[in-house]
């Protein structure tokens, strides 16, 4: 989907996120979760090269 996200109700990987504590295990999760090589692997479209004028002009 291309959007980072946590579970905040399911531990099963990581966790707790409650408390002073929770706080930092919740940051470093989010931090490999936005900072993942994955997102690599996504061509986003506000990247993409525009076609020529007159290439999308003679389709």
């Amino acid at each position: 989907m291309g959007i980072p996200f946590r579970q905040m109700h399911s531990w099963d990987y990581s966790g707790p996120y409650h408390g002073y504590d929770g706080f930092a295990i919740f940051a470093r999760d989010m931090d490999l979760a936005i900072n993942n090589p994955v997102w690599d692997l996504y061509n986003v479209p506000w990247k993409k090269e525009a076609a020529p004028a007159e290439a999308v002009a003679a389709e």
